[in-house]
């Protein structure tokens, strides 16, 4: 039920509360400094529009879920990542509604992607500058509980997490 409940969470984009920029404190089977919400809200003050990842964290292994709103439109799916470094990961697989993320229905499988996700100035990343440099832009939100625990409860986030099919 719990991850029934997340995963339509996930899904839809809401969120329970939010404490400043802290990020929230995650399970000790999910937790890494990737680990949790992660927003940016540039251009709206509609929160059901900004964009946001989910993200769970074992060892080097990061899960989670993405979301973006676009020409009106919502779009969402889930990646997987590696932990290189505290700060740096690499996206290596992506699915999701097609869209600039992914050309891959979760349904349908996993794209595979080589894009980065890091951490800079407190904030993530999921660009790099031309010169290299991190382009700081999603701010850590709190995480509730309820939702992180819905998402850890869903059989593909355990399946991610474990490595399983690697």
């Amino acid at each position: 039920m719990m991850v029934a409940l997340l995963g339509l969470v996930a899904c839809t984009g809401m969120r329970a509360g939010q404490a400043g920029n802290e990020a929230a404190p995650t399970s000790a089977g999910a937790s890494g400094a990737f680990a949790g919400e992660w927003e940016a809200c540039p251009g709206t003050t509609a929160p059901e529009e900004c964009s946001r990842y989910v993200l769970l964290q074992r060892g080097s292994r990061i899960c989670g879920t993405w979301f973006h709103f676009a020409t009106g439109k919502e779009y969402r799916g889930r990646i997987v990542a590696h932990a290189d470094s505290p700060t740096d990961a690499r996206r290596t697989h992506v699915c999701g509604r097609q869209s600039v993320q992914t050309d891959t229905e979760c349904e349908d499988g996993w794209q595979r992607i080589d894009k980065p996700l890091r951490i800079c100035k407190g904030k993530l990343s999921d660009l790099t500058r031309a010169d290299g440099s991190c382009f700081p832009y999603y701010q850590a939100v709190r995480l509730a509980d309820d939702q992180r625990d819905a998402l850890l409860a869903e059989p593909w986030m355990e399946d991610c997490l474990s490595g399983a099919g690697d």
